[in-house]
């Protein structure tokens, strides 16, 4: 019993030793590597020659891997006021009467039936009267200004005209018809 086990483990062995033997020679998919671990499972340190190395472009086959500075990825951050999270707008929504937030008298027509041209939206370009155009929608955004998160001042880069562009610019994952849907004022037309 004894010689079968010895036997079995050596075949293991053996076939975990081949599998690793072939797996070294398989060029890797994406052209990086992991670095090699060290006998005691740790990784490598790198040093300079290396890390040198792994920075400079190469005119090899396999693509260089340059990481930017972190100056070059942060972004502007934007501290909101007190009490105008994301969350503190959804609550706004659920709570305020559609005409507040729309900004109109309540016996306005509904947003489906408002026509908003280039002229009128042109006359809202205030902070104080704030109005967009987003995927052919009119929205008054003048209650949202201090909500949005990149901003006031990013936000009324689209202030009295349409800003469809800006918003799939960098947000184009947001649904702005369910994050406005009590600002609609109505539907732009040419």
């Amino acid at each position: 019993m004894v010689s079968s086990l010895e036997d079995l483990s050596r075949k293991v062995r053996d076939n975990n030793q081949g599998l690793a033997a072939r797996n070294s020679l398989r060029p890797p998919s994406s052209g990086l590597r992991p670095p090699p671990s060290s006998s005691n499972g740790t990784f490598p340190a790198i040093n300079s020659a290396q890390r040198a190395a792994a920075t400079t472009p190469s005119s090899s086959l396999s693509p260089s891997l340059t990481v930017p500075s972190p100056q070059a990825r942060a972004r502007q951050k934007v501290v909101l006021q007190p009490g105008h999270s994301p969350l503190d707008w959804a609550h706004l929504n659920r709570t305020q009467p559609k005409h507040k937030l729309r900004g109109v008298d309540p016996s306005t027509p509904p947003p489906q039936y408002v026509k908003v041209n280039k002229e009128e939206l042109k006359k809202h370009k205030s902070r104080s009267d704030c109005w967009t155009c987003i995927n052919g929608k009119v929205f008054n955004i003048t209650p949202y200004v201090n909500f949005h998160p990149g901003g006031v001042d990013e936000i009324m880069k689209c202030a009295g005209k349409d800003g469809t562009s800006l918003f799939n610019k960098y947000h184009s994952w947001v649904n702005a018809d369910r994050m406005l849907e009590n600002c609609i004022i109505g539907v732009y037309v040419n």
